[in-house]
């Protein structure tokens, strides 16, 4: 029965491919809570392109939110998450409307530009150090609603602002996880409204989802057991190379 809803094409080495990045990316997810979008957007948009890559970019975290979320919202700081989380979402039509707008090529490297300036900053040690409170987070999830809608990667603003907060590591992730649950509603919804969402992205999503969760499941086991730092500068490369690739290819 499902012979004539599969899309004939969709077994092929593109998927054999994007099935090992979101391997690594959910290995980054589940030790880190976030990160594994940084890997597959640029990625899974240079393989697909741009309106195909980043909404599955998207759709591909709802089984890593579904096994993280609830703890981490039961250990987040609930106002932060919520300050950044909202305005990201009300952002987030304005960012689909460049991805729909934007020619694919420049599209796929604006993105590779992105995930690969994060990396380069992260990998300095720079840290925000401007001011905090309900303004500056509603700036940040505005900026970072505005980058999910475009490119998939609501993080980076949000990464480097809770990374300065001075919370232990673990409360970061668990804010990020939080943070990204809201991101993850609001994208689906964007998405869909704006119809870059179909049959054939949902295939797509469906048939990478278990090696996504499998990384996930095994950096979640990772994450008492492994040292950070040397997790973080794995990370950090795996994030060069893939942004690197994504705009010289």
């Amino acid at each position: 029965m499902l012979e004539g809803l599969i899309p004939p094409a969709l077994f092929g080495p593109d998927l054999c491919f994007a099935s090992a990045v979101v391997f690594i990316g959910g290995l980054i997810r589940g030790f880190s809570g976030f990160g594994s979008a940084l890997i597959h957007a640029p990625m899974l948009s240079w393989i697909w392109g741009p309106q195909i890559g980043v909404p599955v970019t998207a759709l591909v975290e709802a089984g890593p939110v579904l096994l993280l979320a609830r703890t981490a919202l039961r250990e987040s700081h609930r106002r932060t998450v919520w300050a950044l989380g909202v305005p990201a979402m009300v952002l987030m039509p304005l960012g689909a409307l460049i991805l729909v707008a934007v020619h694919p090529d420049d599209m796929r490297r604006a993105i590779a530009v992105i995930v690969l300036l994060l990396a380069v900053i992260l990998w300095t040690g720079w840290r925000y150090r401007g001011p905090r409170g309900l303004g500056p987070e509603i700036g940040v999830g505005m900026v970072g609603g505005t980058l999910a809608g475009a490119a998939g990667v609501a993080g980076p603003p949000a990464i480097l602002f809770m990374m300065a907060s001075g919370d232990s590591p673990a409360q970061i992730r668990a804010n990020l996880i939080g943070y990204f649950t809201l991101v993850l509603l609001g994208l689906t919804a964007t998405f869909a409204l704006n119809g870059l969402i179909d049959a054939n992205i949902i295939w797509k999503t469906t048939a990478i989802t278990l090696p996504f969760l499998a990384g996930t499941w095994i950096g979640m086991r990772l994450f008492p057991l492994a040292n950070e730092r040397v997790f973080r500068n794995i990370a950090l490369a795996l994030l060069t190379v893939s942004s690197t690739w994504a705009l010289l290819a």
